[in-house]
Formats: structure tokens, C-alpha cells, sequence
């Protein structure tokens, strides 16, 4: 992992595996809080499946699977994930029938792929991610964060200085030998 670039309300980082990006997800999910809504953006095979099984991960669920044909898959527990998959819908009033606001006013986390196709996401407490092929590697994603309202851009911050800890944390163990001198 490596941080790309980063503000206060928006941090990019590329991911050069399935693994790194699912850890994105991890360090998300460590910092999820009820009410949070994560929209997911990117083409097929970018890695927002990926991504929301760290963030389930991190918040104690395993066998999280992209709801593309049931739509939405409710993860019960302390802090219930809610994950949908909006791929086959054909309209905006599709996915706003979906009364995701129940969700979030009862202090669920909701992830939503493919959430261009949501007409009326909210705009407070809110991570929108983008994910991107970048290079010629296959596995090389750019994930762009842009977070939404105060305690959105709190958690974005706090995983942010997480992933860049460990960034340089990995950096600093990386020892390349074509910089030392050998007798």
C-alpha cells in the first residue's frame, strides 16, 4: 500500500494485490461507526467485493459474498453491516425504493456497490469510494476516499493515519540491496 495523495476530506492510496486491498477494508472497518455509509464506485472486478469483506472483517463477519442477485445481505451483530450490490437495477427509483435511510437511522453501516445507481445517497456521514485499475500490474487499484460531514471525515482521517503508519511502518522494514556497498 501506498498513500497517493491526501487532504482533509480526501485520501487516495494504490493497492498492488486482492490482499492490500481487502486490508483497505479492514482499516475502514476499524473505524466504522453506526450510521456510516460507504458508496462504492468502479467497474467489474475492481475490488469493491474486496474491499467489503474487510470492512465486514473488521467488524467481525466472515463470508461476505457480493448480493448481486438478493441485493442487499443484512449482517447481524454489534454493529450491523448492511451490504448492496445495486448492478441489476435499471433505475434510480429502483435503488431509492430500497429505503436505505431505515438502515442508517437505526445505526447500521451500509456499503453500497455500485452506488451511481442510487439517486439520492446521502451527503452527511458518508465515505464515497472510488476504485480505479492503475498501471499495467492486473492487481493495481487506486481507491479514492472522499468523506462527507464531521464524523465522516474523522473516521477517514483516523484510517488514513493508520494505513500511512503502516505504509512507512513496511517501507522502513524494506531493505533494498542495491543501496548498500558489499566487501
Amino acid at each position: 500500500m501506498h498513500c497517493l495523495s491526501r487532504s482533509a476530506e480526501r485520501f487516495k492510496i494504490l493497492t498492488v494485490s486482492e490482499g492490500e486491498t481487502r486490508s483497505v477494508g479492514i482499516f475502514i472497518g476499524r473505524h466504522a461507526f453506526p450510521g456510516l455509509t460507504i458508496l462504492l464506485h468502479g467497474g467489474l472486478g475492481m475490488g469493491k467485493t474486496l474491499l467489503t469483506q474487510g470492512i465486514g472483517k473488521s467488524l467481525g463477519y466472515t463470508g461476505i459474498k457480493s448480493p448481486t442477485f438478493i441485493l442487499v445481505s443484512e449482517h447481524e451483530g454489534k454493529l450491523p453491516l448492511i451490504h448492496a450490490d445495486l448492478y441489476r437495477l435499471d433505475s434510480h427509483v429502483e435503488a431509492d425504493a430500497l429505503d436505505f435511510e431505515y438502515y442508517i437511522d437505526n445505526g447500521c453501516v451500509l456499503v453500497v456497490e455500485w452506488a451511481e445507481r442510487w439517486h439520492t445517497p446521502p451527503q452527511k456521514d458518508t465515505l464515497d469510494i472510488t476504485i480505479t485499475k492503475e498501471n499495467k500490474n492486473e492487481n493495481s487499484r487506486a481507491i479514492t476516499v472522499r468523506a462527507f460531514g464531521k464524523r465522516a471525515i474523522e473516521a477517514m482521517n483516523k484510517f488514513a493515519d493508520d494505513i500511512t503508519e503502516k505504509s512507512n511502518k513496511n517501507e522502513e522494514n524494506h531493505e533494498d540491496p542495491g543501496n548498500r556497498l558489499h566487501n
